[in-house]
């Protein structure tokens, strides 16, 4: 009998990238989070966006619906928790470019991850190349030196596959989990 595993790809069977803006390599991370947890290796979570409830709709008491709310204050980073005793706090980004653009990241982000770093915690941006279905670590030292780099020169917005990988490290795809960027991580940190 033929068994189909689940592929732990981030793309379909027809090796098309699924267009849902960030989600699929989110719940990956979420999945590997929760493996990590589960086998005591870390304490990593997803932080919530605090929003402001302004307007919901109650059609009925089970069925209340929020129709608006707002932004209370602006995110400062996707996840955040503790790993063989240190801080660790990162941002997930995901392109279907071939490079990074700046534009994705805000520099309240790179300013809070900075501060992680300074104050003795682990801090990177980790981003998913849908192109090249590659994922890579970049510490957030190296990314806030081209972030700064690029500012200076006006004619470059963004981080170029290749150059990442020069910055960063690639992290393994698996079954479980999907994404061990721990062991990235024990690289470049520990």
């Amino acid at each position: 009998m033929k068994i189909k595993y689940p592929n732990p790809s981030i793309k379909n069977e027809k090796t098309q990238a699924v267009k849902t803006h960030g989600m699929l390599f989110e719940n990956a991370l979420n999945t590997t989070n929760e493996y990590y947890r589960l086998h005591n290796k870390a304490i990593i979570y997803k932080k919530p966006t605090p929003i402001q409830v302004v307007k919901v709709d109650y059609p009925d008491r089970t069925k209340a619906k929020i129709t608006e709310a707002y932004y209370k204050v602006p995110s400062t980073t996707d996840y955040n928790g503790v790993y063989k005793g240190k801080y660790i706090d990162y941002e997930a980004k995901e392109t279907i470019s071939k490079s990074f653009s700046f534009t994705h990241i805000f520099p309240h982000q790179i300013e809070h991850l900075l501060n992680v770093k300074k104050h003795g915690g682990i801090a990177f941006v980790i981003i998913y190349f849908k192109s090249f279905d590659e994922v890579v670590i970049i510490d957030i030292d190296a990314f806030n030196s081209e972030y700064v780099e690029a500012s200076k020169d006006n004619s470059r917005k963004s981080i170029q596959f290749e150059k990442a990988l020069q910055i960063g490290k690639t992290v393994k795809k698996g079954y479980t989990p999907p994404f061990d960027y721990l062991k990235v991580v024990d690289e470049i940190y520990f």
